[in-house]
């Protein structure tokens, strides 16, 4: 049994709906894009910022994030714009502030148990 069978078996189930149903589809979509990126970012940026703050300032960094990584991928690296690529390089620029801010944040709590 291959170790990715499970994560196989749950694109096999959850893209058919996602292609069939495209209110969902723009759903996720306009969140990855348009949110995600950035308030990964104002976790890592922003320390005292209350959420008000915070969702409005995710909007505004991720469309900038997006667009200039996307733009600096085929510019720098030559890689072609294509969806697939996109997906990866939206997935890159969130989860790079998210492992910061857990490691940053575990830092913390070591700090305050000594």
């Amino acid at each position: 049994m291959d170790w990715l069978s499970p994560v196989k078996s749950f694109f096999d189930f959850t893209i058919p709906i996602i292609d069939n149903v495209p209110v969902i589809r723009a759903i996720l979509g306009f969140v990855l894009v348009f949110f995600l990126p950035g308030f990964a970012w104002t976790l890592v940026i922003f320390k005292k910022v209350n959420y008000i703050e915070r969702i409005a300032l995710s909007f505004g960094l991720s469309i900038a994030l997006v667009t200039l990584s996307v733009l600096l991928a085929n510019v720098i690296f030559n890689i072609r714009i294509t969806g697939l690529n996109s997906f990866l390089t939206i997935i890159i620029i969130t989860v790079v502030p998210l492992v910061i801010y857990y490691i940053n944040r575990i830092r913390r709590k070591k700090s305050k148990g000594q």
